[in-house]
């Protein structure tokens, strides 16, 4: 057995269904039918208790979709990941949820959930369709009602780039626990609608939120936002190392945003997957590319988000090509 120098949380982001009640603008879902039945929710659940188990990890499960909500079986799968000593998490869009469904999250022991919100009303419903901003600030209020610790995500785009400092100050009229941002992923052939933010708009935004970060108002703690933070919260791309992703139909990715699979659970089990799959092992070994070192931070950002450069440069061994430091290092040496 290989050595892994981790000792902490290992994340499984499991996609329950791909079912979903919206069509956001940005979704690089292209499938809506795929559905766990329960007795496959628990073999995977065995499965990724043997991993945990063969590495001595601890278990951070992320359920999605699709929309989680629409699974008839979710929240007997949260249930039985707490009973299991799993920690366990939601990401959702957050419409499907009211008192009753934020009461039932409360007691299967949820420990956090995440709602998506692309800006304040106008800008929201037009990524994700008329009415879709309102259901979700009630889903919010409800899981706030019951103390549940609610995130919400930003997925920064063209359409809605001046949004943030307006969702900042409305979270905060909503007693979110956390608010942060990443950027969009599409692959640079596919970018049809010109979502993608250039480096110099990401900069630009990435400056925005430190200043808000400053006032406590939003995370700078994802992949090169970070830079312009004074107080450093560094994320470290663990794809294929301490992040694996199985989708509805049993397919198994490192990350559900770096289009490489890696086979599937339903030929073979996720930890022999993990301890095996060449696709799995080239990225855990990937190294730190050259341009990144001799940054300061590079032992703990590793070179960015794998899944941006992947989608812009179609390879995941170069620097995140958002980064303003890796391109001045480059020209340096």
């Amino acid at each position: 057995m290989e050595e892994i120098n981790y000792n902490g949380w290992f994340t499984l982001q499991w996609h329950i269904t791909h079912r979903c009640n919206l069509r956001c603008a940005h979704c690089y879902q292209d499938d809506y039918t795929a559905f766990e039945e329960r007795d496959s929710l628990a073999r995977v659940l065995d499965q990724y208790e043997a991993l945990l188990a063969a590495y001595h990890y601890k278990g951070y499960l992320n359920i999605t979709g699709g929309e989680p909500l629409t699974h008839p079986d979710l929240f007997w799968l949260l249930r039985e990941a707490r009973q299991r000593g799993i920690t366990t998490a939601v990401l959702t869009n957050g419409t499907l949820i009211g008192r009753r469904e934020a009461a039932r999250l409360k007691d299967c022991g949820v420990d956090y959930v995440q709602v998506s919100l692309d800006g304040t009303e106008q800008a929201h419903d037009a990524i994700r369709g008329k009415g879709s901003f309102a259901k979700a600030v009630n889903g919010i209020r409800a899981l706030r009602s019951q103390d549940i610790f609610v995130t919400v995500s930003f997925t920064a785009q063209r359409q809605n780039l001046k949004e943030l400092p307006k969702l900042a100050r409305f979270c905060r009229v909503l007693d979110v626990n956390k608010l942060w941002y990443d950027r969009v992923v599409i692959p640079a052939g596919e970018d049809i609608k010109k979502l993608s933010l250039t480096a110099d708009e990401f900069a630009k935004l990435s400056r925005k939120a430190a200043r808000l970060n400053q006032r406590g108002m939003v995370s700078c703690a994802r992949a090169l936002q970070f830079l312009p933070c004074k107080n450093k919260q560094i994320y470290r791309c663990t794809a294929g190392e301490r992040l694996m992703t199985v989708l509805a139909d049993g397919t198994v990715m490192a990350c559900r945003r770096l289009p490489l699979t890696a086979g599937n659970i339903k030929d073979s089990d996720l930890l022999t997957i993990y301890r095996t799959h060449p696709e799995i092992l080239r990225l855990r070994n990937t190294p730190l590319p050259d341009a990144c070192k001799g940054c300061a931070d590079a032992k703990q950002c590793a070179g960015g988000a794998k899944c941006i450069a992947y989608a812009k440069t179609g390879r995941y061994d170069l620097p995140d090509p958002d980064c303003p430091r890796a391109s001045k290092l480059s020209l340096s040496t």
